[in-house]
């Protein structure tokens, strides 16, 4: 399992790269680093 409550701070956020699909693009997505 998945530890809750990590938090990811802004620069982290910054650094990904999300690629949404043309199906559903807010489910389905693909995550890239920058």
């Amino acid at each position: 399992t998945y530890p809750k409550g990590v938090k990811v701070d802004d620069d982290e956020m910054n650094n990904i790269r999300l690629r949404r699909h043309k199906l559903h693009p807010k489910w389905n997505y693909t995550i890239n680093n920058k």
